[in-house]
């Protein structure tokens, strides 16, 4: 039985598309692709096998998972695609608009509203970006709409300034029962991801364009040479702090252990 693969179809997830790379497989796989809503839900419901999911969906379900080594997608500062887009300034701003595109990126809006800038705001839910005055959004559409709004607030820019440590957006999760029955090939599947990383930054014009993203390729190459795409001691100590202020605000329930697959 082949191996179902969650993907994300994100300018942030180029490094790790092996097919794109050409790093060649020794296992059968199938790719479920979705917005990363999407893939959180496939995993937790048993429809994939592993995935790259929001942090937020490893801290709240960690004991179905377990993490793939050395791989995230990760900010050390500011992250260009994870924005609260206004009309106003920040000391007037009384709502937002949430995507539903990513729960770990909801929650961090909370906290750099709640706990960095101290301010009470309420939340709907995304409808129509352009009659909203203020709204989070992710991945393409926040870069495809950045310049559409007199003021951004890069929420990883923010939670660097306060915490010194890197964000770390999402993971790749495998489920437990996925990994008793199929641990050869994800054992693999990691190996690959890995070398793909590493190919594509080694020519990182070159995939870019032959991807055929719709943005600027020097726009795309500052984008991706900005973000972190490893898991280090401190960035297990950045998801830490993360599930504490999640834990204090009464978004989780229980304090999570980060599985890493030994490999």
């Amino acid at each position: 039985m082949s191996l179902k693969i969650g993907w994300i179809d994100y300018l942030n997830t180029l490094p790790f598309n092996f097919e794109l790379t050409g790093i060649k497989t020794d296992f059968g796989y199938q790719l479920v692709k979705g917005v990363p809503s999407q893939i959180n839900r496939y995993l937790r419901e048993e429809d994939i096998d592993v995935g790259f999911v929001s942090s937020a969906e490893y801290i709240e379900n960690f004991k179905d998972y377990y993490i793939l080594p050395d791989l995230s997608i990760s900010s050390l500062n500011k992250v260009h695609s994870v924005l609260v887009l206004s009309k106003k300034p920040v000391d007037q701003i009384t709502e937002i608009a949430l995507t539903t595109a990513s729960k770990t990126s909801r929650y961090l809006t909370r906290i750099v509203f709640e706990r960095f800038f101290n301010k009470k705001v309420s939340y709907t839910q995304l409808e129509d970006i352009n009659s909203a005055e203020t709204v989070l959004l992710i991945g393409d559409e926040a870069i495809a709409y950045r310049d559409k709004f007199s003021y951004t607030i890069d929420l990883s820019g923010e939670w660097y300034k306060h915490t010194k440590l890197p964000f770390v957006f999402a993971l790749w999760c495998v489920r437990k029962e996925s990994l008793q029955h199929k641990k050869s090939e994800i054992i693999q599947l990691s190996s690959v991801l890995k070398k793909s990383k590493e190919k594509f930054f080694e020519d990182i014009e070159k995939y870019i364009k032959e991807a055929k993203i719709k943005f600027d390729t020097d726009f795309a190459k500052f984008y991706l040479k900005n973000l972190d795409f490893c898991l280090s001691s401190q960035h297990l100590e950045s998801l830490q702090l993360f599930s504490n202020y999640l834990l204090e605000m009464g978004l989780i329930k229980g304090k999570p252990d980060f599985r890493i697959i030994n490999i």
